[in-house]
């Protein structure tokens, strides 16, 4: 009987596991990378963001599990901005900067519209 293994546990690391950890994390930079290459990616990471409050506080009021799935909500998030920190330094600052370009954009057309 085959014993069920996770995937993504890291016990038990010898030097050869550590070799494919090293490599599997420049595979998932690479990936991340990619993904921020293309506009629509940098727009897909910032609706995640969006869903997982990365930018807001968890707290509510006397609603600690409430609170709790947020912050874990918001880990996700968080983990998400720190692998695109490592995998590309510049690319947070550049879709803050594409962000503000398309809602002062939205701005123009709404004020256009009346």
């Amino acid at each position: 009987m085959s014993k069920d293994k996770d995937i993504f546990a890291e016990d038990g690391l010898n030097e050869e596991s550590e070799a494919k950890l090293k490599q599997r994390r420049e595979r998932e930079l690479s990936d991340i990378r990619k993904i921020l290459s293309l506009p629509e990616g940098r727009r897909f990471v910032l609706r995640i963001w969006g869903m997982t409050g990365t930018f807001r506080a968890s707290y509510i009021h006397k609603d600690t599990n409430h609170t709790m799935f947020r912050e874990g909500q918001r880990d996700i998030g968080m983990r998400i901005l720190e692998d695109i920190n490592v995998a590309s330094p510049m690319a947070y600052s550049q879709m803050k900067t594409e962000y503000m370009s398309e809602q002062m954009a939205d701005k123009k057309e709404t004020k256009n519209d009346d």
